[in-house]
């Protein structure tokens, strides 16, 4: 197998691997490819054993949805010293065309797309790859733009998205109709998330009450802030 990205999914998402648990409660999981074509999902162990690619180079969706637990700060500054020993320059520019081009496309009314990115995305999805060439060009538009454009701000736009997205379907199955307009609003208003690639504080602090309709795993994760 192969994998091919890191991206959110519903947290009772079945995992591929006999880890002990058997659904991916965090929301996040690498999709990993077979011969025939078909995903299946995994954590970072069951990626690791059942292929090859080096993780490192994929692209990730969801680093700003963070796991809540003690000494959380100090394991993110060890694992970004790590990280910044690699190369991952690939996965930072297949991930910022990917929001940009096909994820968040909707957002800010379809003003993030932009042709030069649009035409890299199209060929990424061709050939599944991309030139070093291309890919420093991508990542000097990124470092370029304004910050709600930055890969970070969208990433945490995207883990917005997510999280907004599932605190609606467990609304639902509550037929809570006022918890459904709020969020609803947040993310699709036209002061909304969608709208404007942020939310205020105002904004964030009345999602906070919604938030315990999420199941634990989801409900005790954080968010990173907007911005760089």
């Amino acid at each position: 197998m192969i994998v091919i990205k890191k991206d959110f999914v519903p947290e009772d998402t079945e995992t591929y691997c006999d880890s002990g648990r058997k659904t991916l409660s965090s929301g996040k999981a690498y999709f990993m490819q077979k011969d025939d074509g078909s995903i299946v999902y995994g954590g970072k162990k069951c990626a690791e054993d059942n292929s090859n690619t080096d993780l490192s180079q994929i692209p990730d969706f969801t680093k700003s949805l963070l796991k809540r637990r003690d000494g959380a700060e100090r394991n993110r500054r060890r694992i970004k010293g790590i990280i910044e020993q690699n190369d991952n320059s690939k996965s930072k520019a297949i991930t910022y065309i990917s929001l940009r081009e096909e994820k968040l496309i909707d957002f800010m009314n379809g003003k993030l797309s932009y042709n030069v990115l649009h035409d890299y995305y199209l060929n990424y999805k061709k050939n599944n790859d991309l030139t070093q060439k291309e890919i420093q060009h991508i990542l000097n538009i990124e470092k370029n733009e304004f910050p709600k454009k930055s890969l970070n701000n969208l990433l945490t736009c995207y883990a917005y998205k997510y999280i907004l997205e599932r605190t609606i379907n467990y609304l639902q199955q509550n037929n809570n109709t006022e918890g459904i307009n709020y969020i609803n609003d947040l993310l699709n208003g036209e002061k909304g998330l969608k709208t404007f690639c942020n939310l205020t504080n105002e904004q964030i602090g009345g999602l906070q009450k919604w938030l315990n309709y999420l199941p634990r795993d989801l409900r005790e994760s954080d968010l990173k802030k907007f911005g760089r």
